[in-house]
């Protein structure tokens, strides 16, 4: 069954919003620029878009194509009731690389998405040109997929009685709210705006299947074996008050990229969008520092 993007949402990224047919889905990007490309890739959790990265593709060097992506499930993509998992995400990222960006990117991704891009990068090096991962996982938590009891867990959050009214409490400002209460360090940052960003996606029409995945854990990505491997540069950025990735766990996965550039910086488990001030030279001179692109391409 194919799915059309929901009613589309604000844009607080600025450029323009696409639509890309994937497997008869629409899946929902944001470009602005031009040059060599930047794709970001948002977190996951019940209330992830690519919103997060609102204080982030407007600072991107203007020699460079910053590409914003709503994974399928999220944002203004459609969100399907799939069987959503790590692979179908991974295949998506791919195939969007390929078929959209048609040029070596340099990743940027925070979570999950920083740990869907380094997988990425060491699976197919020739469509990246470096990675920024921020607080990654797949090293010391979200290494494995739940199995069974997961499977479980995803299929009460799926269900149109108990797991539609679960997903609407978890989704409620008021649980967004305490929920960012721990992402964010700095209580001024949850402002209403920020907490509206996160509220109106979290409560799109079809929102809980792809969130009900994570809460299954699902979307795990093991990435111990792809780190040292990886022949790509690779910038690690951690928060330094994060709480769901705590610092400490940056040494695990630094002993695994020992040739990373590292960077601690204030902040939480969203430290780009708490800090941009932070955040934004450290990417900028990270970018910049690459080897020119030869045929950056254009715009999509």
């Amino acid at each position: 069954m194919s799915a059309r993007a929901p009613s589309l949402l604000p844009n607080p990224l600025g450029g323009e919003r696409h639509l890309w047919r994937w497997r008869g889905h629409d899946v929902a990007y944001i470009t602005r620029g031009e040059g060599a490309p930047v794709v970001f890739l948002h977190s996951s959790h019940a209330a992830a878009w690519s919103g997060e990265w609102r204080r982030n593709v407007p600072a991107i060097p203007d020699t460079h194509r910053a590409i914003a992506l709503d994974l399928l499930g999220f944002g203004a993509s459609a969100r399907p009731p799939l069987r959503y998992d790590a692979p179908l995400y991974l295949e998506l990222i791919r195939d969007f690389l390929r078929e959209v960006v048609q040029t070596p990117a340099v990743l940027v991704g925070s979570s999950l998405g920083g740990t869907y891009a380094i997988a990425i990068a060491h699976r197919h090096p020739e469509l990246v040109r470096a990675v920024c991962a921020i607080g990654p996982a797949g090293v010391t938590r979200l290494v494995h997929r739940g199995g069974a009891v997961g499977a479980v867990v995803q299929g009460v959050f799926r269900s149109p009685g108990v797991g539609a009214a679960l997903f609407g409490l978890l989704v409620s400002r008021w649980s967004i709210r305490t929920f960012l209460r721990d992402i964010y360090s700095d209580p001024r940052a949850l402002d209403r705006e920020t907490v509206e960003l996160f509220h109106v996606s979290a409560n799109q029409p079809g929102a809980r299947f792809a969130p009900a995945a994570f809460v299954g854990m699902q979307l795990s990505e093991d990435i111990r074996a792809a780190l040292p491997a990886l022949t790509v540069p690779i910038l690690l950025v951690w928060g330094e008050q994060a709480r769901q990735t705590p610092l400490k766990e940056a040494a695990f996965v630094r002993a695994l990229a020992p040739r990373a550039t590292y960077a601690a910086i204030p902040g939480g488990d969203l430290p780009h969008d708490e800090r941009p001030d932070a955040f934004n030279p450290v990417l900028g001179r990270f970018i910049t520092s690459l080897p020119p692109l030869t045929n950056p391409g254009t715009p999509p």
